[in-house]
């Protein structure tokens, strides 16, 4: 194996390891201003809309007391404010992290690949372990980990029939 080869690995680990909370490429697809989420209204706005006044709670009851769930029409004029996605709106989704840490971990891999099939282009290297395959295995081992890990979530019976997908029973 060419010290080569394993120097520029380190290298590789060592900066995705330093730059990954400053700089990912994952967190700017899905943060860069493209995407668009829809601000919820308030309560107050809710009510409005509805024509009702605004549920007031008493001193006395400390916030223990049950209140009627508020009911809104479905045919009220709503329009929603639209805001660009943000880090924070993206670090509260599911598999947000795992898909970040695959992504920048699949450009690295994808780097290292290229600089080793340069590499053996230069340099006869036959009787040489190609590292590159290394880290094509790693990048497909990472790639199946949230699928089966979002196989397991979706399919699973304790949770909510929104939140989860039933598969057809053989």
């Amino acid at each position: 194996m060419s010290i080569l080869q394993l120097v520029v690995s380190l290298l590789a680990v060592s900066i995705m390891q330093r730059m990954a909370p400053h700089l990912s490429f994952a967190r700017w697809l899905l943060c860069n201003g493209s995407l668009f989420r829809f601000k919820h209204p308030s309560e107050g706005e809710l009510c409005a809309l509805a024509g009702k006044q605004i549920p007031k709670t008493s001193r006395r009851q400390n916030g223990h007391g049950e209140s009627k769930p508020l009911t809104v029409p479905k045919d009220i004029d709503l329009h929603l404010e639209s805001a660009p996605v943000n880090v924070l709106d993206a670090l509260v989704l599911r598999f947000f992290v795992e898909y970040q840490w695959l992504i920048d971990f699949a450009i690295y891999a994808t780097g290292i690949y290229l600089f080793t099939e340069g590499y053996y282009s230069v340099v006869d290297a036959s009787k040489e372990v190609n590292i590159a395959s290394i880290w094509c295995v790693l990048t497909v081992f990472f790639c199946l980990y949230p699928l089966t890990l979002q196989s397991f979530v979706l399919t699973d019976l304790k949770l909510p029939e929104k939140f989860r997908c039933d598969l057809p029973h053989p």
